[in-house]
């Protein structure tokens, strides 16, 4: 109809020129978004597809506005009538017309016709009046629209939510209208990319239940197509009218109880879907369970009983017959009155064979569903629709409809949804494989479904000699055949089929033939620019099956704009009417003063920047969609800006919603004209009710049980609260929302009565027994335990524990402590930093429970060393608090990990050199490694620490500090409201990202570890307070002055100390790896599965707890990490690999100083290289230790590299040595504790620059002490909070020799200092261990 080229027309303007596209190119862009968002408002399309349709709308402008150029508004809708298709072209003109009549002011038209106007001057070299140029703009927008709605409608059937330009050119090959205007090539496109036949789908429950829905709506659109385009067009014939319509009562049946009946079912399927949580499967089965026992499935009875008899079709074929009703249905548009006599009876047998799709749905589910309860309700419903079942068989095997309804049942107990594209290219494949002599392109580039084949005979040109043809039917092409007789010839097998003719169905008309004397049963198929053909089937049924399919597909593009013209024009004629906003305060509309609202997320759904509170609540209840992010988002923060009682009195005023005013009926009117407003009256009624009542109403209680679920802690705090919201669920009405309402009341009840669960196990699920090292008697656990938990001692021995507990029961007992008080934080505790007010014991009480422990058990590390006077028993606890760390790692404890790490890094305990080197000596690389891991994650805004802890599987406990800090930054540097905005407005987006942290918290909350609580040792740990002051200059004062009298400044070598304790009590016993893996859990995919068999270790555990299956919270391991285990006794999920490279199994050992540890052997790593040799003469950072001889059963060692490692640069001796004023900096390897004011710290003053970093592995013994003065004064840290410092992280330089001091590497200069580990902040009100000595 359109050239596909413009050049191609000299009579035609060139909007491709040069000048010309300069002009108009990316004119229509911003505007054809625009109108995207009237037709799909959840949508989105690429630039590439707007641009191509705006190429596809030049090209109808460069045809409008053909030679001679139009001057009058006639002469555009001439043209229009011309070459646009019925009934495109009124539609496309009623459009026109009506832009035309509302002027330029009030035109709501969204192209840009003003600057359309002088360009279409400058182009026709003429003087064109504006009215000229709105009609034209607003034919434009009438064909963009419907392009975009067409594709739009494809790219919801795919599930994307973008729309691009190889969607617009599939769906345009299936609409025969537009590639007639377009005149696209040959045989358009494919349907994108080539799908591989042979793929097997698998389908989950979730996808069958989304996938059910879909086919439900465009079911429901198939019974809209016969109500209101075909049934509703028939009433309006004068002659059925005057019958009373009952003809169509015979025709249709009760086609409208089967719509009311579908559209419920769909409504209850999508709102299960919307209460479903998102790891949870939907409970689709109470849906049909309730409407078979209301026995609604039964208005299929009636219908397939009426619709199957021969009395229905018979009625249809003399209705259409009749002169008047033919004129009718012709006049109505371009082949409708074919369309109702051979299209529609097969379109009312749909709902006939669609009856049975329940069935095949239920058992599919039954399949499927792994819920016991969703099966009970499945196997319910079977039971329950058994004798209907039976009953339509009965009726379909009775009807003259049986062969075709038995081969659409077949189709359908034969289909799998996910499978239907590749059967059907299976299909075609072999259909084009058995016709020889095939030409064109392959058939499934240009059709996307098989519809029919058969034998037909065709009538030649003189209308005498008929010809056998075999009729292959697609929706894109009718192939003519003959059949083969030859089947195998020189050159190999050959088809079934002899190729002759093929035609596009979009450039065919399909002509009905009266039945004559000579030719029966016969149709035409009249081409544009080939020969008519004339085709005749064996007899009328035949005929008719044909002629159905054929008007279906030639007719179909018409008939669903015919639709969709009909639904639009309800809306319009039944607009939707909310209530007067003065008496309900959610049905204001939407403006800058009261909601802005961001870009669109992923999902289609608009993003909230900020709005008032109503706004919010209307938003979080809205009546055309449904948006849980939103929902999860604002229950979790909206306390930081209403009370919880301010919220459920907003819910219950939105859920009480007050009629809208209705058109007043005048007494006055004739009766006819009083019935006509009072149906629309109640069609108004029914859609306020359908699109916005119910669905808000819905959602209202969707929130409520999403907040009782999730966060009933707002209920336990506030009686009157859960008071008001049980009052008000015993108030609601109306069968669909009780059942929405005894949900939430079972979950109070449950909330309510369920008590704190302790974790129980199987028995092939049980934990592993508590280790022993050296077992407390009573006397111990007495002088241990503070006088409140049932010690006797007024000073309680914290060291003893230390020495006496195994250090894996240690880390075990403290990682379950810690993981329950993690677990016990709840979001409210930390939207609006809560922890920092002064009714922070009532707000974040768990939040407090998880500091406290945490400053506690810092402390007691720290009180440990320097408590310790002995040398020999200090090197001990350290070598012990260090084993303990590395049982963290293991546990995935990165709480524990940074608490000791703190001890380590505070002044009291880095100025103990003498201790360190020692400790160094006798600790083994591995863990000396891991040691290093812990100290580097918390460098660069904590990188390292997220992407451990994100390549881990839990159960595991993350570092609160980090959340802590982020949150801060959040609140503190967002304002609440938004600023340059109307006043009022809530900053909803500074929200979201505190809920994004608060989702994360919450992620590693729900997997458990399984470890078994030893009581004893639980009650100590819960009872430690090793200071009764929470005075943090004080207790750093104390700890200072220790470290000083347990290794004085200057000291040469420690002062010799009394012990305390047997040589037993300071060997450690091991926390080496075994060297076996404990059983796994039933159920869960394990190497057990893939691989050798894990078995017991070696140690004697009784029970030993298996690796922890994966969650979809949290990312799997990597491939090799599954593929190599390295098991320890202490391990309760996924054995941890330690270190690099393959390395299968690492023993910790106590190494005494009289000997080196022995390298690692592994054929796949290379052992260590050995440390540097000693100079007698100058001693260095790089001296060793004393010379060992080697064992005699040691692994050989590798060849010494003949070149010596780098030396760092000698200090000066001002470097080596401080007066008073100067202070000494922690190296990085050792962090400070968790401070206690702010998450934010200035950047300190340094003194010194060099700075260097040493391998722990290659660390050599310490220089003469004479030679270094490390010992600092003590020194105040600048305990002021700054919020304007760009990190919230502070970083600090470390000075003098750092021989011995771990965590470095040789090869980091002193140009980028290290940074320390993240802290928590109380905000000056309570805190974490402060350590005045250490900067």
């Amino acid at each position: 109809m359109f050239p596909a080229s413009s050049n191609t027309d000299s009579q035609v303007c060139n909007f491709d020129s040069e000048e010309n596209a300069q002009k108009w190119k990316r004119l229509f862009l911003s505007s054809l978004q625009k109108v995207l968002k009237q037709v799909h408002p959840t949508l989105a399309a690429k630039e590439d597809a707007l641009e191509y349709v705006e190429s596809l709308i030049l090209r109808l402008l460069s045809t409008l506005c053909a030679k001679p150029a139009p001057h009058t508004v006639q002469d555009v809708e001439e043209r229009v009538q011309r070459t646009f298709p019925n009934p495109i072209d009124r539609w496309a003109i009623g459009d026109a017309q009506a832009a035309i009549e509302k002027g330029r002011k009030k035109s709501p038209l969204v192209l840009p016709a003003e600057k359309a106007h002088p360009l279409l001057r400058d182009v026709l070299h003429t003087k064109i009046d504006y009215q000229v140029t709105l009609y034209i703009v607003a034919v434009l927008e009438y064909i963009s629209a419907d392009i975009l709605k067409l594709a739009g409608n494809y790219v919801k059937n795919i599930r994307h939510i973008e729309v691009t330009q190889q969607d617009i050119r599939v769906a345009m090959c299936a609409d025969k209208v537009l590639m007639d205007m377009f005149q696209q090539d040959e045989y358009g496109e494919s349907s994108g990319q080539p799908e591989d036949p042979n793929v097997d789908i698998s389908i989950t429950f979730d996808e069958l239940v989304k996938d059910l829905i879909q086919e439900k709506k465009t079911y429901i659109r198939e019974l809209n197509m016969i109500i209101k385009v075909f049934r509703d067009k028939l009433q309006q014939i004068p002659s059925l009218q005057e019958s009373g319509n009952r003809e169509l009562e015979i025709i249709f049946s009760n086609i409208t109880e089967i719509y009311d009946f579908s559209v419920n079912l769909l409504g209850s399927l999508e709102d299960t879907m919307e209460v479903t949580e998102e790891n949870e499967s939907p409970a689709i089965g109470i849906c049909f369970e309730e409407q078979a026992e209301e026995a609604e499935f039964d208005v299929y009875a009636k219908y397939v009983s009426d619709v199957t008899r021969p009395e229905c079709a018979e009625t249809l074929a003399e209705v259409v017959s009749r002169p008047d009703v033919s004129d009718a249905l012709t006049s109505a548009g371009h082949g409708f009155k074919e369309a109702v006599k051979y299209y529609l009876p097969k379109l009312l047998l749909v709902p006939v064979y669609h009856v049975f799709t329940y069935f095949k749905d239920i058992e599919m589910l039954l399949t499927n569903t792994e819920s016991e309860e969703g099966r009970e309700s499945l196997e319910q419903a079977k039971g329950l629709l058994c004798p209907l079942h039976s009953q339509l068989e009965r009726s379909i095997n009775n009807s003259p409809y049986s062969t075709y309804l038995k081969r659409k049942l077949n189709e359908i107990i034969s289909r799998h949804r996910r499978q239907s594209r590749q059967q059907t290219l299976i299909k075609m494949k072999e259909l084009q494989r058995s016709i020889d002599g095939w030409e064109g392109k392959v058939i499934s580039q240009c059709c996307n479904e098989f519809v029919l084949e058969g034998d037909l005979l065709k009538l030649g040109a003189t209308g005498r000699k008929l010809t056998e043809r075999h009729v292959f039917l697609f929706d894109g092409l009718i192939v003519l055949c003959k059949s083969n007789n030859r089947r195998s010839s020189v050159t190999g097998q050959v088809g079934e089929y002899r190729f002759k003719e093929k035609f596009l169905m979009r450039m065919v008309e399909i002509l009905d033939r009266e039945d004559t004397e000579e030719v029966r049963h016969s149709f035409e198929i009249r081409p544009r620019d080939q020969p008519s053909v004339v085709l005749l089937a064996k007899n009328v049924e035949d005929k008719n099956t044909w002629m159905a399919a054929l008007v279906m597909l030639n007719t179909r593009s018409m008939l669903e704009r015919t639709l969709d013209s009909i639904l639009l024009d309800e809306e319009k004629q039944h607009p939707l009417r909310l209530p007067d906003p003065s008496v309900y305060q959610f049905a204001i509309e939407d403006s800058e003063s009261n909601i802005i609202i961001e870009e669109k997320e992923n999902s289609g759904t608009p993003l909230i920047k900020g709005a008032t509170l109503p706004k919010l609540v209307e938003r979080l209840t809205y009546h055309m969609y449904a948006d849980p992010m939103f929902v999860r988002t604002f229950l979790t923060t909206y306390r930081s800006f209403c009370t919880p009682m301010e919220l459920l009195e907003l819910l219950i005023q939105r859920f009480d919603i007050p009629e809208p005013e209705l058109p007043e009926v005048s007494e006055e009117e004739t009766q006819e004209v009083q019935n006509q407003q009072l149906s629309i009256n109640r069609e108004i009624m029914k859609r306020f009710r359908k699109e916005y009542s119910q669905p808000v109403q819905f959602r209202v209680l969707n929130v409520l049980r999403h907040w009782v679920d999730y966060h009933f802690y707002d209920f336990e705090r506030d009686q009157s609260l859960l008071e008001n919201l049980t009052n008000f669920l015993d108030k609601v009405k109306g069968k669909s929302m009780r059942k929405w309402v005894e949900s939430i009341t079972k979950i109070i009840q449950r909330r309510c009565n369920e008590e704190q669960r302790e974790i129980t196990f199987s028995l092939n699920r049980s934990p592993p027994s508590p280790k022993w090292h050296i077992k407390l008697e009573e006397k111990d656990w007495e002088a241990i335990l503070p006088i409140g938990a049932g010690g006797t001692s007024t000073n309680p021995d914290y060291v003893r524990p230390l020495l006496m507990l195994h250090p894996i029961e240690i880390a075990r007992q403290l990682t379950l402590l810690e993981f329950d008080l993690y677990r016990a934080v709840k979001p409210s505790e930390l939207v609006g930093t809560p922890w920092t007010k002064d009714d922070k014991e009532k707000r974040s009480p768990n939040l407090l429970k998880l500091i406290y422990h945490t400053n506690n058990v810092t402390r007691w590390f720290m009180w440990c060393i320097v408590e310790t006077e002995n040398f020999e028993e200090r090197v001990a606890v350290m070598c012990r608090i260090v084993e303990i760390m590395v049982m963290f790692h293991d546990l995935n404890n990165f709480s524990g990990m940074f608490e000791i790490v703190s001890a380590l890094g505070s002044a009291a305990v880095h100025r103990l050199e003498h201790t360190k080197m020692e400790m160094w000596k006798r600790v083994p690389p591995a863990q000396l490694r891991i040691f290093e891991e812990a100290l580097e994650i918390s460098e660069n805004h904590y990188k390292k620490y997220q992407e451990k802890l994100r390549s881990i599987n839990p159960p595991c406990v993350p570092f609160f500090g980090m959340y802590l800090t982020n949150i801060l930054l959040i609140e503190e540097g967002n304002p609440d409201f938004l600023p340059r905005a109307a006043e009022g407005l809530i900053n909803f987006s500074k929200r979201r990202k505190v809920a994004e942290i608060t989702g994360e918290i919450q992620q590693y909350q729900n997997q458990p570890y399984c470890l078994e609580v030893e009581h004893r040792i639980r009650n100590f740990l819960e009872t430690l307070q090793p200071f009764d002051t929470d005075d943090h200059t004080k207790i750093a004062n104390y700890l200072y002055d220790r470290s000083k009298e347990i290794e004085p400044k200057n000291c040469k070598k420690p002062p010799i100390k009394e012990r305390r304790w047997h040589n037993s009590y300071l060997k450690s016993p091991g926390i080496k790896p075994r060297n076996k893996v404990p059983n796994p859990l039933p159920g869960i995919f394990l190497q057990s599965e893939r691989g050798p068999k894990l078995n017991e270790g070696a140690e004697g555990d009784d029970m030993t707890t298996p690796p922890t299956p994966n969650t979809p919270s949290s990312p799997s391991l990597p491939q090799h990490h599954q593929a190599l285990h390295i098991s320890a006794d202490n391990a309760v999920f996924a054995p941890v690999e330690l270190g690099t490279g393959n390395v299968m199994a690492t023993e910790y050992r106590y190494v005494p100083p009289q000997a080196p540890p022995p390298p690692p052997v592994s054929s796949q790593v290379a052992p260590p290289p050995l440390p540097p040799r000693g100079r007698k003469k100058e001693p260095s950072v790089g001296d060793t230790s004393p010379k060992v001889k080697q064992a005699p059963d040691a692994p050989e060692l590798p060849p010494r590299d003949v070149s010596p490692p780098p030396i760092p640069p000698r200090m000066h001796s001002s470097g080596l040595q401080h007066g008073s004023d100067h202070h000494h900096h922690a190296h990085a390897s050792l962090i400070q504790p968790l401070h206690s004011v702010s998450l934010h710290h200035q950047l300190p003053h340094h003194h010194h620059t060099h700075h260097h970093r040493i391998h722990p592995s290659f660390l050599a013994p310490p220089p003469p002490p004479q030679q270094y003065q490390l010992d600092p004064p003590p020194h105040r840290r600048n305990n002021s909070v700054d919020l304007s410092s760009p990190t919230p992280l502070a970083r600090r330089h470390t000075n003098g020799p750092h021989a011995g001091l771990p965590g470095s590497s040789d090869g980091d200069a002193g140009d980028q200092p290290p940074t320390p580990p993240p802290r928590m902040s109380c905000r000056q009100t309570f805190s974490f261990t402060s350590d005045p000595h250490h900067s």
